[in-house]
């Protein structure tokens, strides 16, 4: 009987190990993944339909489309991309380094 108890236990706390591993490893969900055929929006912060949204300008040279405010800005004008550490990225809305898997804050 205790050789049972032993197994059992053994089979028990292999099946929470495993449980607990697959929970760790596994990303975060982010408001940022969308449907298939929708993208995210990150000013408005949601997700819209393939097509729909703000449409780039066609800029002079030297020039670049800033969909935040939808102009044409010279280049190296406007937002800079921050120097993020690994495992983090740029949010340009918010002027921040974000862990990679986490979305913009809610609006």
């Amino acid at each position: 009987m205790p050789n049972l108890v032993s197994r059992l236990a053994a089979a028990v706390v292999s099946a929470v190990a495993a449980a607990a591993a697959v929970t760790i490893v596994s990303p975060a969900v982010s408001s940022a993944q969308c449907d298939a055929g929708q993208w995210w929006e990150p000013f408005s912060k949601t997700c819209l339909p393939l097509g729909v949204g703000p449409q780039p300008l066609a800029c002079e040279p030297g020039q670049w489309w800033d969909p935040s405010g939808n102009l044409c800005r010279p280049l190296g004008v406007g937002p800079q991309a921050l120097a993020c550490e690994p495992g983090q990225y740029w949010d340009p809305t918010t002027n921040v380094c974000r862990p990679l898997g986490v979305g913009p804050p809610a609006g």
